[in-house]
């Protein structure tokens, strides 16, 4: 279902959540409550923006030259990568982290907590185009509640006669002071694979910072991850369930400079921290199994404990 004004009877809710179609034809849910703001995809079932109303800049981080047009990508917010996390593995013909983030979702509800947090639920439905890409059933659905956190929940159910594999992520971009002086803590220790540097095998030693092209996926990692921001005087709290992979990234000046929906600046005030099934922690799911890899995202004041 496409249609804004359908959208709007159907789910709409007075000066809470509003359906519209941009001009080149995506169709997004803006909400707007007590507690934050946000922009919903329909196509991609992608969180674009939220932005809580306690914090002084938003969250996410979103390109000054994202292109919003259906069965493209959209540089920044929360793309889902999804049957596949990075390159397929056997046909490199096929989009790049999966079809789901450039597939469009179906609404199946929009419902408001007394707390003033709103929830919203989409599908990814099964076409021609999906069996193309994936020729399994499955069951893929989205679980987006918008709040002082954002919490989002991907729940995959095996609806085929055979046992499936797939990967994941939540490709998360988040808006930061400058890369140069973020700190990430609560991957130290941890082994990752290096993807600038030959996939090579490496051992985190201490919290990650920044001075080049940075590009990882930790493997048997379930931790939460905190951004410290200290120009911002901010941290950015992800935590994380059914995920056993957490992918940083940051494309520095040179790599930034080839993608035309980033530009030459814009690798400066994103950063991509974001929770995944990949690699050895790719899923096998069984005929009828489930399984939900779930995070939620929070900011605070550095000063407070």
């Amino acid at each position: 279902m496409k249609n804004s004004d359908e959208l709007n009877r159907r789910f709409g809710i007075a000066s809470q959540v509003y359906f519209k179609q941009l001009p080149d034809g995506i169709v997004v849910a803006e909400i707007d409550n007590a507690l934050a703001t946000a922009t919903i995809s329909l196509d991609g079932g992608h969180v674009i923006t939220w932005w809580p109303k306690h914090q002084s800049s938003p969250v996410l981080w979103v390109s000054k030259l994202a292109k919003f047009i259906p069965g493209k990508a959209i540089r920044g917010g929360v793309p889902i990568c999804w049957p596949w996390f990075g390159a397929h593995p056997t046909d490199t013909k096929l989009p790049g982290h999966g079809y789901a983030r450039i597939t469009p979702w179906v609404v199946d509800s929009v419902r408001t907590f007394a707390g003033g947090a709103t929830e919203v639920k989409l599908t990814l439905q099964e076409t021609d185009l999906s069996r193309a890409h994936w020729p399994h059933s499955v069951h893929l659905s989205a679980t987006i509640i918008v709040g002082g956190s954002l919490a989002i929940e991907l729940t995959t159910t095996n609806n085929s006669d055979h046992e499936i594999t797939l990967s994941e992520g939540l490709h998360t971009y988040f808006q930061i002071s400058d890369i140069a002086d973020i700190h990430i803590h609560g991957l130290e220790g941890g082994e990752y694979v290096d993807l600038v540097n030959g996939n090579e095998r490496r051992k985190q030693s201490g919290e990650i910072t920044f001075d080049g092209e940075l590009g990882r996926i930790y493997v048997n990692s379930d931790s939460t991850c905190v951004i410290e921001d200290p120009r911002l005087n901010r941290r950015i709290r992800i935590e994380k369930s059914g995920s056993q992979s957490t992918a940083v990234w940051n494309p520095w000046a040179e790599t930034a400079t080839k993608m035309d929906d980033l530009g030459a600046n814009g690798w400066r005030d994103m950063v991509c921290v974001e929770s995944a099934n990949a690699l050895e922690n790719s899923l096998t799911l069984e005929v009828g199994a489930s399984h939900t890899i779930a995070t939620t995202y929070s900011a605070e004041n550095l000063s407070t404990d």
